[in-house]
């Protein structure tokens, strides 16, 4: 049986993050404790990989990018865990507000796990799927990169967002407050190694 997962983050902390994403687009507080990120990065060293589409259209734009990924997580993976330690923490973390910008916490169905090599290019500025609703989560467990939100696929008006390792960086996605818009965003300059989990709620998955 899997370790539970250490969080640092408190229901009364990442309700305050809430209060504050619809503003914000996009923000991180501290999550984990080192020794839980320390396993998970132990567990993706062991995950076979594939690398990323290298370009993918969207309408008459096109979308470049450079990662290895892992979207097939052994159910037994530590990865899952940290899932559904997460929506139990999102749930208590909506229940304290008084008009919480969801209903219910979403169902973390769709992981990934993605490994960015120093010096790669990441992924240019892009929306997530509309699939995705509700909350967009990505935990940095190690590495040094650029991640920001900004007003169009242009770059136009960028604005970073700092998530080192260990954090919980949060994007609001389409259900958000009510909100139907995606925010821009993208991830460059990766001067040290980056391995990050997404954790997103999809629509389409069984």
């Amino acid at each position: 049986m899997a370790r539970p997962v250490d969080f640092v983050a408190t229901p009364r902390s990442l309700a305050h993050a809430l209060a504050r994403l619809e503003a914000a687009d996009a923000l991180s507080v501290p999550l984990l404790e080192d020794g839980a990120r320390r396993r998970l990065m132990r567990a993706a060293a062991r995950l076979p990989y594939r690398p990323a589409c290298p370009v993918i259209v969207d309408g008459a734009r096109a979308v470049y990018q450079e990662f290895d990924l892992c979207a097939d997580l052994p159910l037994e993976s530590p990865f899952h865990g940290l899932a559904r330690a997460l929506e139990d923490l999102l749930a208590q973390a909506l229940a304290r507000l008084d008009t919480p910008p969801l209903a219910v916490a979403p169902r973390l169905n769709d992981l990934i796990v993605q490994r960015y090599p120093r010096g790669a290019l990441g992924i240019t500025p892009h929306r997530d799927h509309i699939r995705y609703e509700g909350l967009v989560a990505i935990v940095p467990l190690c590495g040094a990169a650029h991640f920001f939100v900004c007003a169009d696929r242009s770059g136009r008006a960028p604005r970073p967002v700092p998530a080192p390792p260990g954090h919980l960086l949060l994007m609001r996605a389409p259900g958000f407050a009510g909100r139907r818009d995606r925010p821009f965003h993208a991830v460059r300059d990766i001067t040290v190694r980056r391995l990050t989990v997404g954790l997103r709620h999809d629509t389409r998955a069984a």
